[in-house]
């Protein structure tokens, strides 16, 4: 009488198992790599110039923005906003591929507004451009945004950045 091994493997069932398994995942692996990019998706660009000219003809204040922007910077986000609490505008760029600077102004409560945005950041100093003087924070993180604050005119104006405060100091005087 013959032994069944139906139920109990034998060592070359096991390999063999094991073997069809790793072809498997190494394929959906190879898969995986080849329909993915090395390198990180940038984000779209964004037209701001309409909500730029809505924003400038209808609020309170004198809307901001960079004239001319620079080669290499890609506009990436915009937001714009009029709420009983004031007037709200944002935009954001990217620079280079991978540094951010953001501009934000509102004419609302600028004390809560500040105090919500900044709460996480300390004072650094103050930067002087074209005459005006702006204050200097520091986020406390450990890799740091930097941002210049100003209040003319009933509006709050952060200018805030993965950039040094050069840079932001470069980008507040492209503002128009």
């Amino acid at each position: 009488m013959a032994t069944s091994t139906r139920g109990n493997p034998s060592l070359g069932d096991i390999l063999r198992s094991v073997g069809v398994l790793a072809g498997v995942i190494a394929a959906i692996a190879l898969v995986f790599n080849l329909l993915n990019d090395s390198e990180p998706r940038l984000p779209d660009p964004v037209d701001y110039e309409p909500a730029l000219a809505v924003a400038r003809e209808e609020f309170g204040y004198d809307v901001l923005a960079p004239e001319p922007v620079p080669d290499g910077w890609r506009a990436t986000s915009v937001d714009f906003a009029q709420e009983a609490s004031g007037d709200l505008w944002r935009l954001g760029f990217l620079i280079d591929g991978e540094q951010f600077i953001g501009l934000e102004q509102t004419d609302g409560e600028i004390e809560s507004y500040r105090e919500d945005r900044l709460a996480d950041f300390a004072p650094d100093g103050e930067s002087t451009i074209d005459g005006a003087g702006w204050e200097r924070l520091l986020e406390d993180d450990d890799q740091p945004d930097r941002v210049l604050v100003r209040i003319d005119g009933g509006a709050l104006t952060i200018v805030r950045g993965t950039v040094s405060y050069e840079r932001l100091e470069e980008f507040v005087r492209l503002l128009r």
